[in-house]
């Protein structure tokens, strides 16, 4: 019984400590705009293996999966999405793009996988950049 409720509970641990992401761009951008949040848009591949370093030792990071959270909406999609905008499409995996949901303009776009520390100190500088922008 203590075995199963330890499980039970690690189960539950791993469930909360993860990226809320959203599958929709224009749902992603319409809740950025209403939160009043910067948009990250996640262009990935599944067979990426910088993509899956990022989902496996960045995207698990308990800083990164807190900063994201509450400080941006988070989008997930294939390079190729239909509901993208053209300016977002790529031909490479993985790209970053963090947007003003505001006006949907890109602050900054980033290819490449980032370790958790330096992925965790772009998403820093891009909402100061966002906070800057939006100054009321």
């Amino acid at each position: 019984m203590r075995l199963l409720l330890a499980l039970l509970l690690s189960m539950t641990a791993l469930n909360a400590a993860s990226i809320g992401w959203q599958h929709s761009y224009q749902k992603a951008l319409s809740k950025a705009k209403s939160e009043d949040r910067p948009l990250l848009v996640y262009l990935y591949l599944p067979n990426c293996k910088t993509c899956g370093y990022m989902n496996d030792k960045v995207f698990s990071d308990r800083k990164v999966i807190d900063y994201l959270g509450k400080n941006y909406v988070a989008v997930k999609l294939y390079p190729d999405d239909s509901g993208l905008p053209a300016k977002l499409r790529s031909e490479m995996s993985p790209v970053f793009f963090f947007l003003n949901a505001q006006n949907a303009e890109v602050i900054e776009s980033v290819m490449g996988g980032k370790n958790a520390e330096k992925f965790l100190r772009l998403l820093q500088k891009s909402h100061d950049g966002y906070k800057a922008e939006n100054k009321k």
